[in-house]
């Protein structure tokens, strides 16, 4: 006797066995006749059945196994498909779920590099603003001095602060444009022009990385750009005056006004 293994279940059974003794089974054909019409156990060699009379055909036996048999390799043939169709399925779910993380984390790293702009676009918002500001600022104190001296060399006022420079030899100049050369040939107001200059390049460099602002900060970019045009005439007051008196106070109080407002609109935009 040797041992096999079950074709249906995959357990261990005697070659000898007609049943599987785990699933019942039928494993080889059955060594017994039997009438198919009554059931009655018959001997070798019998033609008709001694009961019921029936016709014994000698192969009957072997049909009456074959459905069984048939059955059989229906159920492993069915149990292969559940295999295939459990391991497309689950292929699938996992296909399934690695686009959605991936979707997940591009739509992630999309918005962390939008908050990423966002915040590097108000970074050098605040910046340029509070640059330009200072600009203005020691723009407004050069405008003030060049009025001064303007204006006190042409009507003769005395001052201590623009007398060294509208009436170097204890009389006033007769051109008062001498009166500005000496005003811009100090080293002290020198200075305080040249740090205006610096000032402009300081912010025309921040002016390149203003370009495309998020959609949520358009308005406030627009908001700059008109604090800007304000900003670079009264700089260009402080550092290049030109005109007469006249023109060059009225531009000089226009634009610093204008600066001013142009500032407090764009301040509710710029973070604390």
């Amino acid at each position: 006797m040797a041992i096999i293994t079950c074709p249906n279940c995959g357990k261990q059974i005697s070659d000898k066995a007609e049943n599987c003794v785990h699933c019942g089974t039928l494993l080889q054909l059955s060594k017994r006749n039997v009438c198919t019409e009554c059931g009655t156990e018959l001997e070798d060699g019998i033609e008709i059945c001694p009961s019921c009379g029936c016709p014994i055909d000698q192969h009957q036996n072997i049909a009456a196994i074959a459905p069984q048999q048939v059955e059989i390799t229906g159920v492993r043939m069915t149990n292969k498909i559940k295999k295939v169709v459990l391991i497309a399925g689950t292929a699938l779910i996992l296909i399934i779920v690695a686009i959605f993380g991936i979707v997940q984390v591009q739509k992630k790293r999309a918005a962390e590099e939008a908050k990423k702009i966002k915040q590097e676009y108000v970074t050098n918002l605040n910046t340029i603003t509070y640059t330009m500001l200072d600009g203005c600022s020691k723009a407004e104190t050069c405008c003030n001095m060049i009025k001064s001296v303007w204006s006190n060399a042409i009507y003769e006022e005395e001052d201590k602060k623009t007398d060294k420079y509208t009436r170097p030899y204890g009389f006033f100049l007769s051109d008062f444009n001498d009166a500005l050369e000496n005003l811009f040939d100090d080293s002290s107001f020198l200075s305080k022009a040249d740090n205006v200059s610096d000032n402009q390049d300081m912010v025309n460099s921040l002016m390149k990385k203003m370009k495309k602002p998020p959609e949520e900060y358009k308005e406030a970019h627009d908001k700059m750009l008109e604090f800007y045009d304000e900003y670079i005439i009264l700089t260009n007051l402080a550092t290049n005056p030109s005109g007469s008196l006249q023109t060059y106070s009225n531009s000089f109080n226009e634009s610093d006004t204008k600066a001013v407002n142009c500032y407090k609109a764009l301040e509710v935009y710029l973070e604390e």
